[in-house]
């Protein structure tokens, strides 16, 4: 019987090393070791899996799992962002969509594995669920910017930022009109298992504190590719 989640303890640490070790290990080996066409076949197939189990996952939240619905449609940042590499895994196109993929994986999803909004822990199905989810939006980011070299810049910090924005001004009004526990993006209740919004104003009006806390989380991400630039200047 799965129990109460809890923050850090065994089960969570115990995933959040086999997710780092997956996601890093996985693009490290196909980078020095695979042949383009393998490359190919890997991303290829890795796109498709992402959008056959984003797909995927309301059906089992609700029909398997039985959860409400209002909970389940693709609207959190991690789902969509799920799509998005997904669909830039198969179809090869990059530009604006990695930029995406990178600041909301980096800086949302792994803030996500960290703090996981779960009532219950390992078995639990939606435990497992989330779990994977993150894995693979990791190790999809990851083969971007690993196996393919592929990079932020300092424009693209403010471009995500004014995505995620517009995104967010979609998503706030969906939550009511969806209503039940519709909660995407937080922007109704804090998580569940706790999180920074634990020291944040009350919902809704934690909103201008998140947007300043996700810019400069997107500065926090991007901080290795500015030292790496201050170093090849010097």
């Amino acid at each position: 019987m799965a129990e109460p989640f809890a923050l850090f303890n065994r089960d969570h640490l115990i995933a959040l090393f086999l997710v780092l070790l997956l996601s890093i290990s996985i693009p490290i080996g196909l980078k020095h070791y695979a042949s383009e066409r393998l490359k190919r076949i890997f991303s290829v197939s890795l796109g498709v899996f992402m959008i056959i189990y984003g797909t995927a996952k309301p059906f089992i939240g609700v029909f398997i799992m039985n959860e409400a619905w209002e909970i389940w449609l693709p609207l959190h940042m991690c789902q969509i962002a799920n799509f998005i590499i997904g669909i830039a895994l198969i179809n090869g196109k990059r530009g604006l969509a990695f930029e995406v993929i990178y600041f909301w994986t980096f800086a949302g999803a792994s803030m996500a594995m960290l703090t996981p909004d779960l009532a219950w822990g390992w078995p639990d199905l939606n435990y497992q669920m989330y779990m994977l989810t993150h894995w693979i939006l990791l190790m999809g980011a990851l083969y971007f910017t690993v196996v393919e070299g592929h990079r932020p810049t300092v424009p693209s910090i403010w471009r995500v930022f004014k995505i995620s924005f517009y995104a967010m001004l979609v998503v706030l009004p969906l939550n009511y009109i969806i209503g039940g526990e519709a909660n995407y993006f937080y922007l109704r209740f804090r998580p569940l298992a706790g999180s920074l919004m634990d020291i944040l104003p009350a919902p809704p009006f934690h909103i201008p504190f998140v947007m300043i806390l996700g810019y400069l989380f997107f500065w926090v991400v991007y901080t290795p590719y500015w030292i790496r630039d201050r170093l090849k200047v010097s």
